[in-house]
């Protein structure tokens, strides 16, 4: 939160007085409302607003009138802080993390236990192997023996560290791009190796998943593939250097998918972060203006610029395994299960065994203990797939909401009549899910909700949609951007210290 340090001595009680204001009288206000209050001048005023909007949240809107309103709810709510919703799933976020640690730690001593019986046996297979070969072998046989020894426990301490990498996919550099049964192209993470497949040189070693990452993922699923946390902003910035500082609110829906109040919000977002400044057109339109964040040395650094429907949200995938993958980890932990199961019973049914303290414990080490672990290792992905079910169904209306958008977008200058929407989105891409008639009407009613457009019935009686603010803007800020020097040349040093 931004503190007094932007203002003047003269303004501090200023904007305390107008803050105080705002919480008791609803809050909304102009700068002529704020001079007015407080007799300061129509610039003093904006610096106050300006410094107001960096600790609260603000929404900036513009009347037909030409008149520019600061609306910061009905309660100043200071940017940044989370509501309580937001706090709720905070927590749920940390239990299930929490969960998450607990588990895979279980699932990792157990793997840990199975390894070192298993190392054990390999460990006495090899020493019998070496015991019982031939003492006059030649020298190119004993360094093939060695070399295929070296393979051998490279392979096991591969598996072994496997067992410890929790985090089963490469978040920070390596996806590639999946498609889903509808025919939506999207973004994945790459998946550790196979260790398998490194030591047989198989040519997809890279594509073949490792077995323990498999494990773990038939538990608690793939990370599903997310942006970066200011990739909005970054894009943004990308975006006004590239465009002369200039943007509207309705590019910044068409950059981030944002909702109209979302837009307003986030535009007020970048007048704080990017020192901009909020100017309103000789023709009524409200702008963003960067000029400064367009002076650059070089953009070689800046983020892509990709608009919302260019980019479709990633699966939720409940395992990321193939079939065949599932069903051996399954069979694993239902032998498990069944084994654990049969101890039990047998305990249950033998009252000498319930008598003896040590038969207790053996017990619960052999039955009770990976009996549980079993229940959980099935109950948790079945669990999750009945959670998956809505993320995935918002998933897929927000695709419909990218294609038709893109259609709006490349098609703001006219009216858009529903037949013609309809052959637009299904023309887009044929391996994409044709969409109906039915499905293109529920999704517009929304959409022209969240982009300020209207719905209004030609002569057949057919619907047509317009969006004439989208028109506006969006050709205002064309012309703003034209009018405006592109020199951006920082000059010659003229001071260095």
């Amino acid at each position: 939160m931004a503190d007094n340090t932007s203002l003047t001595p003269t303004l501090i009680p200023v904007a305390q007085k107008v803050s105080t204001h705002l919480r008791s009288k609803g809050g909304v206000m102009t700068l002529p409302d704020a001079s007015a209050l407080t007799g300061i001048s129509l610039e003093e005023a904006k610096t106050v607003m300006t410094h107001l909007m960096s600790r609260y949240d603000c929404r900036l809107k513009l009347t037909e009138n030409g008149d520019l309103i600061y609306d910061f709810g009905s309660s100043l709510h200071p940017r940044g802080q989370r509501t309580w919703g937001e706090w709720w799933h905070a927590v749920q976020q940390w239990l299930w993390k929490a969960f998450m640690i607990i588990f895979k730690l279980w699932i990792t001593i157990t793997l840990v236990v199975y390894f070192v019986i298993f190392l054990v046996i390999l460990i006495a297979i090899i020493f019998a192997a070496m015991s019982g070969s031939d003492n006059d072998s030649s020298s190119s046989s004993s360094s093939s023996s060695s070399s295929s020894g070296g393979g051998l426990f490279n392979f096991v301490g591969d598996i072994f560290f496997a067992i410890f990498r929790w985090n089963t996919y490469n978040a920070a550099h390596s996806y590639h791009y999946e498609t889903d049964s509808r025919g939506y192209r999207y973004r994945s993470y790459d998946p550790p190796p196979s260790t398998l497949a490194k030591v047989s040189k198989r040519k997809d070693a890279d594509k073949s998943k490792n077995f323990v990452a498999s494990v773990y993922d038939f538990v608690f699923g793939p990370p599903r593939y997310e942006p970066h946390p200011l990739a909005n902003q970054q894009e943004v910035a990308a975006y006004l250097r590239k465009n002369q500082g200039i943007v509207v609110t309705t590019e910044l829906m068409g950059l981030a998918g944002w909702t109209l109040a979302e837009a307003e919000k986030f535009m007020a977002e970048c007048v704080v972060r990017f020192g901009g400044d909020v100017s309103i057109s000789t023709n009524g339109v409200l702008y963003g203006d960067f000029y400064e964040l367009i002076r650059s040395k070089n953009q070689e650094g800046d983020a892509p610029i990709e608009w919302y429907w260019d980019e479709y949200e990633a699966e939720y995938k409940l395992t990321g395994n193939s079939f065949w993958r599932n069903v051996g980890v399954g069979f694993m932990n239902m032998f498990n299960l069944a084994f654990s199961s049969a101890i039990m019973l047998f305990a249950i049914s033998d009252p000498m065994i319930a008598e003896d303290p040590d038969g207790i414990y053996i017990i619960a080490l052999l039955g009770g203990i990976p009996w549980v672990f079993s229940l959980l290792f099935f109950a948790v992905p079945i669990l999750r797939y009945f959670w998956l079910i809505p993320k995935r169904r918002r998933r897929h209306q927000n695709n419909i909401r990218k294609r038709l958008m893109k259609v709006i977008y490349h098609n703001y200058q006219a009216p858009i009549a529903l037949t013609h929407l309809l052959e637009a989105v299904n023309a887009q891409n044929k391996q994409e899910e044709r969409l109906s008639q039915a499905i293109v009407q529920r999704m517009m009613q929304q959409l022209v909700s969240d982009l300020g457009g209207d719905i209004r019935l030609d002569e057949q009686g057919q619907q047509v949609y317009y969006f004439e603010r989208l028109r506006d803007e969006l050709d205002e800020a064309k012309k703003l951007r034209q009018a405006r020097d592109n020199n951006r040349s920082l000059g010659q040093v003229i001071v260095e210290v």
